[in-house]
């Protein structure tokens, strides 16, 4: 599948497996945008600052339990992890 010029939610993204799956996404896609979606602010101003994400990522905060932020989070998103 070709993600180029796609937008992409990773729900959970500052965990273990959202965050190592972004990393080696990137490796061999080039998708217009990351959005990450996790609870902790930091840990997403972490990942957004991290240079070796080159720009591509940005955050919303929420939990995916509240089903209307999710789908907020969701609006204008090709493809949900």
């Amino acid at each position: 599948m070709d993600y180029t010029n796609k937008i992409i939610l990773v729900t959970g993204a500052t965990g273990s497996f959202g965050s190592n799956f972004i990393r080696h996404f990137l490796k061999s896609h080039a998708p217009k945008r990351i959005r990450i979606y996790s609870r902790d602010e930091h840990k997403q101003a972490d990942l957004i600052n991290d240079e070796y994400y080159g720009g591509v990522l940005d955050g919303f905060i929420g939990d995916v339990r509240d089903k209307d932020r999710l789908r907020r989070a969701m609006t204008g998103v090709d493809i949900v992890i």
